[in-house]
């Protein structure tokens, strides 16, 4: 396992080729080679279109570490830049000890499990996973007897194979990675006799078996059904746990960036966002983008007019005194408008006060364990997203009033989108 750092990265494309590629469409866009002490400069040309803007991003060593964000906002196009898939416009990349900008991919110890599995239609499960290590382990002798008669008898079946020292060597190792993925049954078969899951474990046996630094995973698990995909997120989280292997997971899914991560980074338009533990970011996002991004449903957003002289915030529907953690807060705070943001689940039925949000039920959605609630606010007509837990039974066009937890909230720069407390 390896530590990677990231500095300053920058990368750019052509204005007349600035189409962001996606995926795993390698080498579509031609790279702009752009000095760094140019890189200002040319950023604010029309001519190119900057897709990642001054990435700094260390990763511990074996940290899994997971890129999330909307789509095109320069996750996977990160990753390709790590794997050596494409070239950088400006900054640095560190590998362990090594700055790898100008090392091919091949010399930079690391692993990649792409969204497509990239198998090898013609080869058996055995080959695919052994392939990488064929290409690491050349044997010395190119045009050997041993070679030749191993490279013969490799369609043949096993009792019939040649096997050369090195392929013995490589063989124990597939083995071992088979059960560890406990695929050793499948072992002979083609991809195309395999399953989805299959198929990408075989994918994951392939990048194991090579004993990298680092792995770097593209959205592998998208492909996959929900029942599926969660399995899978499961057994690769264990397996990361096991093998203590630096891995970088670039995902649009908040569900698998909560589950899976040590630490997330929240990208949008070629930015980070926010590098945290995920309770962190979903407790103390840093802006409004990251606190709407992660949650499900999404943080609630009411402006309000902070009235510093009175200690409350007010609404044309409610009013509510801040506690004194607030007022501490807001010491230094001068402007009047501000963003309140509320979770669903930190609202909860109460009784109509001044201090309460008198809400029209809109839609329901039960959960069994919990009810989520879409609310209008009356008079405003001012849409929310509610959750409830517990056993109410709850009907379109009911009147509820809500109470807001102010120890849960999060305070919003009206004009900046920052969040406040974190100033």
């Amino acid at each position: 396992m390896a530590q990677v750092i990231i500095e300053n990265l920058y990368k750019s494309y052509s204005g007349s080729k600035s189409k962001l590629s996606g995926g795993n469409n390698i080498g579509v866009i031609s790279p702009v080679s752009v000095p760094v002490e140019n890189e200002k400069k040319e950023s604010n040309s029309n001519d190119n279109t900057n897709v990642l803007k001054g990435i700094n991003l260390e990763i511990r060593e074996g940290e899994f570490m997971v890129l999330v964000g909307p789509s095109g906002c320069g996750k996977s196009t990160l990753l390709r830049l790590i794997a050596g898939l494409e070239e950088i416009t400006a900054g640095k990349i560190i590998i362990g000890d090594r700055t790898v900008n100008n090392l091919p991919p091949k010399s930079r110890d690391i692993a990649m499990v792409f969204q497509n599995y990239a198998l090898y239609p013609h080869l058996r499960v055995y080959d695919n996973i052994a392939f990488g290590l064929r290409r690491m382990n050349p044997d010395k002798k190119k045009f050997s007897a041993a070679k030749i008669m191993a490279d013969i008898s490799r369609s043949l079946p096993p009792p019939f194979r040649y096997l050369s020292q090195e392929e013995q060597t490589i063989q124990q190792k597939v083995i071992e990675v088979a059960q560890l993925l406990q695929i050793d049954h499948l072992l002979d078969r083609l991809p195309k006799q395999l399953s989805g899951g299959q198929k990408q474990r075989v994918a994951l046996g392939r990048a194991i078996a090579r004993n990298p630094q680092t792995f770097l995973m593209d959205e592998p698990l998208s492909n996959l059904d929900a029942k599926l995909r969660t399995e899978t997120r499961s057994q690769i989280v264990t397996l990361q746990k096991q093998l203590q292997v630096t891995t970088i997971y670039v995902t649009h899914d908040q569900t698998e960036a909560m589950t899976m991560g040590d630490r997330i980074a929240i990208m949008n338009s070629g930015e980070i966002q926010q590098v945290a533990t995920p309770l962190e970011v979903y407790r103390q996002p840093a802006n409004q983008f990251v606190a709407q991004f992660i949650g499900s449903p999404p943080m609630n957003f009411i402006e309000v007019t902070f009235i510093k002289e009175k200690s409350m915030i007010v609404h044309q529907c409610f009013k509510i005194v801040l506690p004194q953690k607030w007022l501490n807060i807001f010491a230094d705070y001068n402007y009047e408008k501000i963003n309140l943001g509320v979770r669903p689940e930190h609202f909860y039925l109460t009784n109509d006060t001044t201090e309460t949000l008198s809400c029209t039920i809109t839609m329901i959605e039960s959960l069994g364990n919990e009810t989520l609630l879409n609310v209008s606010l009356d008079n405003v007509n001012y849409p929310l997203q509610v959750r409830v837990f517990g056993d109410d039974i709850f009907n379109i066009g009911d009147k509820i009033n809500l109470g807001i937890n102010l120890d849960k909230v999060s305070f919003f720069d009206s004009y900046q989108g920052k969040n406040i407390s974190l100033k």
